[in-house]
């Protein structure tokens, strides 16, 4: 039986619903004007930040992730993907970021 899923307010019946989601904010953001597609590109909807914050508590080391706060969060590729794998980064309070798997969050 599927699971279902809460999300900062949103109700998926599913995993998959929910990644779904997921996918729809993370190609929101196609990259900087003048950067080319993929390109890191500051998520600035406060609706997805509200749902990306909710997200990444799900993570099982959200405490890594975090660090010391949230100061938002973008998109870009990843450095260690293969090809064009876009990715969500939380930027923490610190200047630092790190990526964090949609699929760990779920």
């Amino acid at each position: 039986m599927a699971k279902p899923v809460d999300i900062a307010g949103e109700h998926f019946p599913t995993k998959a619903a929910a990644r779904a989601r997921c996918q729809e904010i993370l190609y929101a953001y196609p990259g900087q004007p003048g950067t080319g597609a993929g390109q890191p590109q500051d998520v600035t909807d406060s609706a997805h930040v509200a749902f990306l914050t909710a997200l990444v508590k799900r993570h099982p080391e959200a405490d890594e992730r975090i660090g010391a706060g949230i100061a938002g969060f973008k998109v870009q590729v990843s450095p260690d993907g293969k090809g064009n794998t876009r990715c969500f980064y939380v930027i923490r309070v610190d200047g630092s970021s790190v990526d964090f798997s949609i699929r760990r969050c779920l």
